[in-house]
């Protein structure tokens, strides 16, 4: 699994972006496709674990963790 810092997050609209520590790359993370403990939620600076999901136009951020 990778690993990143959340960038920015708006729970309202339920996305965001994570930036990977290895390689600089931004990813879009959707509430969707995270695992979040209940009550758990994404915020800015966080540190987390995710996996790479290729899309045809971008990469995304699936099953995000909070580390």
């Amino acid at each position: 699994m990778s690993k990143g810092k959340i960038k920015e997050y708006d729970p309202n609209h339920g996305c965001g972006v994570v930036v990977d520590i290895d390689t600089g790359q931004q990813l879009t993370v959707y509430a969707n496709y995270t695992s979040l403990k209940e009550g758990e939620v994404l915020r800015e600076g966080q540190e987390v674990e995710y996996e790479i999901k290729n899309n045809r136009h971008n990469n995304w951020a699936v099953n995000v963790r909070v580390l």
